[in-house]
């Protein structure tokens, strides 16, 4: 493969609690945050001010105080930008409330960077697998495997609604 996959999917790391800022931000340095650790391309449109808005208005996101986002917020920003690409925003407050019912946005935050790691390594290690296999492009397994995962994902959604 040309493109170093695991360069690129390292590239899309997902903070753990410490490793966020300590001091409160801006609205246009959350951007700049986010779009740093998600790695968003230039055409797409990972967060705008008037998301995190809405996001608050729908409270899924705690209200800003005096304007600034502390680390909570962000947490709570970083999960939403990175499951929003393949669940809608109405399922991603149920998955956070559920989890959020037996622990802290830190603990959440911690839990979701290891997850989101650990499923990377797999996704790398099945990719450079697929890739030796001349029947199977691994663009085409992992499509397939995207549309299983959101199948999937969707029936345990409904065992929590």
């Amino acid at each position: 493969m040309e493109t170093n996959l695991k360069e690129i999917l390292n590239t899309r790391k997902i903070p753990k609690w410490n490793e966020l800022p300590e001091l409160d931000l801006y609205m246009d340095q959350v951007i700049v945050l986010m779009e740093k650790h998600l790695n968003a391309s230039k055409k797409d449109k990972l967060i705008t001010p008037s998301m995190i808005n809405n996001y608050v208005k729908l409270g899924i996101v705690p209200p800003p105080i005096k304007k600034k986002y502390s680390k909570t917020h962000i947490a709570y920003l970083i999960i939403i930008c990175s499951l929003k690409q393949v669940m809608p925003i109405p399922d991603i407050k149920i998955l956070i409330d559920e989890k959020l019912k037996d622990s802290s946005i830190e603990e959440l935050l911690n839990e979701y960077s290891k997850l989101y790691s650990d499923t990377t390594n797999k996704i790398i290690e099945l990719s450079e697998a697929y890739e030796k296999d001349a029947k199977f492009n691994p663009a085409m397994y992992l499509a397939i495997s995207s549309s299983i995962c959101r199948y999937t994902s969707e029936t345990f959604l409904n065992e929590i609604k």
